[in-house]
């Protein structure tokens, strides 16, 4: 018997997911179900004042969820069968379970579970470890897209390249009036002025820039690239990297510093900053020793190619001796991936 489970583990996840959700989703609807009634002789999901569903309405509408439901679950077997839990990976999902909680505390309140329930059901989890089976998957995905981007670096890196990769330091100093500097404002950057330019960069950020985050690394920010420039976080949330900085790194060649920007936040407070460039080049970059680098030149390559994800999913779940249910949800899935291959393909011609 064991055998039997080991050699065909798919058909297992597989069945115990669908009855799972299945379970959930049929509880869930029956709370408004009519028992027993039909209209015309149609056995009815549900019934209200001026209108009926019935079982045929409903199920023709939700076959279009189907096979998604059904793709989330064989993407997640795939993944969990090609990586092996570890100490690190459950330490990371832990990470990221908390995160996922408090935010949704936040904005859902004391009662947030049944709201994380409902979005973990979606994908396909479901249970009471369903937010840290969901994370665990996560940071396993993560690391297998990871080692596909560097496997097929040269196939997918074009699109990111055109955004201008890098990874920046910065400095910054508070001022009252970028228009009007006090003589002690203009102290503060005269220093650190000098100190660039008969130490470093680095050594400048340590000992004068007021941002806290960043200071204590030596002035070191991280990633950014084009899409920054752009970006409304900083704007709406004042974290981040102002777009004005990021602009003006998009200007600097490796081991160049910029002017003094001013930047004024929504609060009306300014800040003055130097950005350096530390690295443009896509391979170091991606074969950084900062873990958050790495993760955010391959969240650009992902985004920058829209198939990217599914393609690194078949490539694994090609090394895998998958079986299905029966044909029919073979079928599906494929005809699922095959249509989003597609559909995806398509929009980046465009």
């Amino acid at each position: 018997m064991i055998e039997l489970l080991k050699s065909n583990w798919f058909v297992v996840v597989i069945a115990i997911v669908i009855l799972s959700f299945v379970t959930y989703f049929i509880f869930d609807m029956n709370r408004y179900n009519v028992s027993g009634k039909k209209a015309d002789g149609q056995e009815l999901l549900a019934s209200a004042a001026n209108d009926n569903i019935s079982a045929d309405e409903f199920y023709e509408e939700e076959a279009q969820f189907d096979s998604s439901l059904l793709y989330q679950m064989y993407k997640k077997a795939v993944i969990n069968e090609t990586v092996s839990d570890s100490k690190e990976l459950e330490e990371k999902a832990k990470e990221l379970e908390s995160t996922i909680r408090s935010n949704f505390e936040s904005q859902y309140g004391e009662n947030y579970e049944v709201n994380l329930s409902q979005e973990l059901a979606n994908y396909g989890f479901e249970g009471e470890d369903a937010c840290f089976d969901f994370c665990m998957t996560s940071v396993k995905e993560k690391q297998m897209n990871t080692e596909f981007v560097i496997k097929n670096f040269d196939t997918y890196k074009e699109a990111v390249e055109q955004r201008n990769p890098r990874t920046i330091s910065i400095i910054s100093i508070s001022v009252t009036d970028p228009e009007n500097i006090s003589d002690e404002e203009q102290k503060k950057m005269d220093n650190v002025d000098k100190e660039i330019k008969e130490e470093s960069f680095g050594k400048a950020a340590t000992e004068f820039s007021e941002d806290t985050s960043t200071a204590n690394n030596k002035g070191f920010y991280g990633y950014t690239d084009s899409t920054d420039v752009t970006s409304t976080t900083y704007s709406y949330y004042g974290t981040g990297l102002p777009n004005e900085v990021a602009s003006q790194a998009q200007d600097l060649k490796k081991g160049e510093t910029s002017d003094w920007i001013s930047v004024t936040a929504s609060s009306g407070s300014t800040m003055m900053y130097k950005v350096y460039v530390n690295e443009t080049s896509l391979k170091k970059l991606l074969n950084s020793d900062n873990e958050d680098v790495r993760d955010s030149l391959v969240s650009a390559f992902l985004s920058a190619n829209s198939t990217l994800e599914m393609e690194s999913i078949e490539s694994y779940a090609s090394k895998l001796d998958i079986t299905y249910k029966d044909e029919n949800t073979k079928k599906k899935i494929e005809n699922y991936i095959s249509s989003q291959l597609k559909t995806e393909g398509d929009g980046e011609d465009e």
